[in-house]
């Protein structure tokens, strides 16, 4: 997933609040076959997000977006 299109998902679900992403690192995975090979696997995303006034919506992003798009993502305070 582009950061632009994760950056757009985040201002429609939360357009009242300014939300800054400081980091977006998309990083390779790779998954064990039954033929004992290393496959490619979907990414995982990284990303740090600054905010105000805003509890606990780190860990409901991280969920939220790992189970819409099907890829891991780690969204973190920074």
């Amino acid at each position: 997933m582009r950061r632009e299109i994760f950056e757009k998902m985040l201002d429609k679900l939360y357009p009242d609040k300014k939300i800054e992403v400081v980091s977006y690192e998309i990083l390779p995975k790779n998954q064990l076959n039954e033929s004992g090979e290393w496959i490619p696997d979907t990414p995982a995303v990284f990303v740090g997000v600054r905010f105000k006034d805003i509890d606990n919506i780190d860990i409901n992003l991280t969920n939220y977006f790992s189970e819409f798009t099907g890829f891991e993502f780690s969204v973190s305070r920074v």
